[in-house]
């Protein structure tokens, strides 16, 4: 008997050490999303002066992947980083905070030193909370989401009525072709494109927002 039971205590420790060597999913997916899931994240305000820019930017505290999610919110901002031709201010508010992501949306200035003109405009960064890594745009839907989404794109600004760029160099054609810009509200994904890629009305940026029910059937 006493084998036996030895026997048996070992297999159990086999059991509970293979299972925390199996690796765990991390994929992003929408599958069970609940936007009203509580906050995944706090945050407090970081100051600093990057090359000549004043940047402020968030430090995460509360999920176990907040190590990654620094990192990788520190390599963001390192693009607002000030040189002898141009420097940056940029101030952030969190746009979604839940158990599946956590998104940022930033307001930028950008003054070019040499003829002293402003250009306002607006940069993202989305995380995966499984992980803390980025999100790219592509990893918030199915294979072969990129027709199927500028349809829908289009409609909106149909519906807006806003005027697209149609120039030779510049026509908007609808999704950029490498890294989208995008941010996430808790019930909600915004497409959005800074002056000089869509439109001309207004101040020149156009944001484009959907419900994520609305977009059922390409959704991961």
């Amino acid at each position: 008997m006493k084998k036996i039971g030895l026997i048996l205590l070992a297999l159990a420790v086999f059991n509970v050490s293979y299972a925390a060597k199996e690796k765990v999913d991390t994929t992003f997916t929408f599958q069970n999303f609940v936007p009203s899931s509580a906050d995944s994240v706090s945050a407090t305000d970081k100051k600093i002066n990057l090359g000549g820019s004043n940047i402020t930017y968030p430090i995460f505290t509360g999920a176990a992947t907040i190590k990654e999610m620094n990192k990788n919110m520190e390599k963001f901002i390192s693009m607002f980083k000030g040189d002898k031709n141009e420097i940056y201010e940029a101030s952030y508010k969190i746009t979604g905070n839940n158990a599946y992501f956590v998104s940022v949306l930033f307001d930028v200035t950008k003054t070019d030193r040499k003829n002293n003109t402003v250009t306002t405009y607006n940069e993202a960064i989305s995380f995966n909370v499984k992980n803390g890594k980025a999100l790219q745009l592509k990893d918030l839907f199915v294979n072969g989401y990129n027709d199927a989404l500028n349809a829908a794109i289009n409609d909106k600004i149909k519906q807006f009525g806003v005027p697209t760029l149609d120039g030779k160099k510049n026509k908007f054609e609808g999704l950029a072709k490498k890294q989208q810009k995008f941010y996430m509200e808790d019930d909600a994904i915004i497409i959005f494109f800074n002056q000089g890629k869509a439109t001309d009305f207004g101040n020149g940026q156009l944001f484009i927002p959907f419900i994520t029910s609305d977009l059922i059937g390409i959704l991961k």
